[in-house]
């Protein structure tokens, strides 16, 4: 409800003038399909357009049928995408993309400017890659803005989470190879990402810096 309320309030007080446009990410397949369901409401509410992508099944927008992984992409960033050229007589955009990680890398959303992390991803790279996909050189936007939903157990309580099970498989293949040289490597990074993450929750900072 309090995502539902945000976008509500992004779509009818754009940050840049005109522009309704959301990147919604989450790394699970169930909660993008779980996001889609739950917002596609705003179809009609807000006379705007959804759309979700995940990679592990079929594509879903509230334009209708027919429009596949890259169709989507494109009525979603129409400009980046060129989508004058490829569907000259096709009318209609996509407001708001509900997608997972298959689409962190490689794409040019920038017509966006509006991205949610719906869940933090315990590696700040993933932040950066996805981020990466509406903060790009030569972006219509003047403004550009990222909303990160922090879970409600403390960033410890979810690292050392990620590290347990982490480092569980870790032991596993110990058991198989013999290399314990794994363990070490492997706590100095959860270090790094850990204190990466903090300072991504409690500062205002470049994500350059990271």
């Amino acid at each position: 409800q309090h995502l539902k309320t945000h976008l509500i309030e992004k779509i009818q007080n754009p940050i840049n003038q005109g522009n309704k446009k959301v990147l919604i990410f989450t790394a699970f397949a169930d909660t993008a399909n779980y996001l889609f369901q739950e917002l596609s409401g705003l179809s009609k509410d807000e006379n705007i357009h959804l759309a979700k992508i995940t990679g592990s099944d079929q594509s879903k927008t509230t334009l209708g049928t027919g429009y596949d992984f890259q169709k989507i992409l494109t009525f979603f960033s129409p400009g980046s995408k060129d989508k004058d050229l490829l569907y000259p007589e096709e009318n209609g955009e996509i407001d708001i993309l509900i997608g997972t990680d298959c689409i962190s890398e490689g794409q040019n959303l920038q017509d966006c400017d509006y991205l949610v992390n719906y869940d933090i991803h315990w590696n700040p790279v993933r932040i950066i890659q996805r981020f990466g996909r509406v903060d790009r050189i030569g972006s219509p936007n003047q403004s550009i803005q990222l909303v990160n939903y922090w879970p409600d157990i403390s960033l410890d309580e979810y690292i050392n989470l990620k590290e347990r099970v982490e480092n569980r498989m870790i032991i596993t293949d110990i058991t198989a190879t013999g290399d314990d040289n794994v363990l070490s490597a492997q706590a100095n990074d959860v270090s790094y990402r850990k204190e990466q993450l903090r300072r991504l929750q409690d500062e205002v900072i470049e994500l350059e810096d990271l």
